[in-house]
C-alpha cells in the first residue's frame, strides 16, 4: 500500500475536497454511487444500519496522522455508523469486536482491509482502490467496451485493474518501468505489454494509472480521461487544459469502495 502522508489526507475529514461535486463534473456520479456500482448494485442502498470501527494500527512505519480519522469521515459520508476506536492493534481491534460492530477497518504498512464480522470477508485496498477507480474511469469515458484503455502499472493495483478492464470488454495494455512486470501480466492475462511507458501514455486516450509518474502535457492527448489512485503524479499546465478528466483524491474513492463492498457481505440486497 502506498504509504500515506498527513498532508496528503488533511483535507478529508471535513471534505474541503468537495469531492462528490468534482466527481458528477467529471464521471456524473458520487463516490457513493461509483462504489455501489462496483459492487454491482446500481440503486441506492441504506447503510444507516451499518457498524464500523477505524483502528489505528502503529505496527511497522505506525499510525499515520489523520488517517483513522479520514476513513471514518468517508464512512459517516456513506451514510454508516462508524468511529475510531480509543486502543490500537489487537487492542482496538478487541475493543470493536467487544462492542459488536459489523465491520472493522484497519490498514498497517502492507494491506489496507474492511472486514465483515458477520461473514467473514474482507475486502482489500488493490481491489478497492483498483475497482473504484476503474468505475470512475468507465463512467468518465462513456464506457470503456472496445475502447483501448492504458493502465501504468503492474504491482498489486495495477494487476487488479487490469483485470476489471479486461472483463468489462476494453482493449488493455500496460505498461511498467520494471519491464518484465507488465510482460508478466501480459502472459497472464491476455493483454499487451507495452516497454515504453512514454509512448504507450502518448498513445492512449483512456488511461488508469497505478504507479507514480509524471505526465508532461505533450504526451497528453486532446479530451484524455485519467483516473489516477497512483501518488505521487505530476501534471503540467498542458496536461490539465487537454485532459477532460483527471480523476483523484488521495483515499476516498478506495475507502469507499472497500467500505460499501463489505458492507453488502451480509445485507439481503438487490443487484
Amino acid at each position: 500500500m502506498t504509504r500515506l502522508t498527513p498532508d496528503l489526507i488533511e483535507g478529508v475529514p471535513d471534505d474541503t475536497l468537495d469531492l462528490d461535486s468534482r466527481l458528477l463534473k467529471m464521471c456524473g456520479k458520487t463516490v457513493k454511487q461509483l462504489a455501489l456500482e462496483g459492487a454491482g448494485v446500481y440503486h441506492d442502498v441504506d447503510f444507516s444500519k451499518m457498524r464500523v470501527a477505524c483502528v489505528p494500527i502503529t505496527s511497522g512505519m505506525g499510525i499515520i496522522g489523520g488517517f483513522s480519522k479520514s476513513v471514518d469521515a468517508i464512512v459517516r459520508r456513506l451514510g454508516m455508523q462508524s468511529y475510531v476506536t480509543a486502543g490500537t492493534d489487537v487492542n482496538g481491534f478487541q475493543q470493536a469486536i467487544r462492542d459488536g460492530v459489523d465491520m472493522v477497518m484497519m490498514a498497517d504498512d502492507a494491506m489496507f482491509v474492511a472486514y465483515n464480522v458477520h461473514a467473514a470477508r474482507s475486502t482489500n485496498n488493490s481491489w478497492g482502490t483498483a475497482m473504484g477507480y476503474a468505475v470512475a474511469l468507465k463512467n468518465a469515458a462513456g464506457g470503456i467496451e472496445g475502447k483501448d484503455v492504458l493502465v501504468i502499472g503492474a504491482g498489486l493495483v495495477g494487476t487488479e485493474a487490469v483485470q476489471i478492464l479486461k472483463s468489462w470488454g476494453a482493449n488493455v495494455s500496460v505498461t511498467d518501468i520494471k519491464t518484465e512486470k507488465a510482460k508478466a501480466l501480459e502472459e497472464r492475462f491476455g493483454v499487451k505489454a507495452l516497454p515504453d511507458v512514454e509512448d504507450a501514455l502518448a498513445s492512449h486516450r483512456y488511461i488508469l494509472n497505478a504507479a507514480p509518474a509524471i505526465f508532461p502535457g505533450r504526451l497528453i492527448q486532446e479530451g484524455a480521461v485519467i483516473s489516477t489512485p497512483g501518488v505521487p503524479h505530476y501534471f503540467d499546465e498542458e496536461g490539465r487544459k487537454k485532459a477532460k478528466a483527471i480523476i483523484h483524491d488521495p483515499l476516498e474513492i478506495g475507502t469507499a469502495m472497500m467500505a460499501v463492498n463489505s458492507a453488502l457481505f451480509s445485507m439481503e440486497v438487490s443487484k
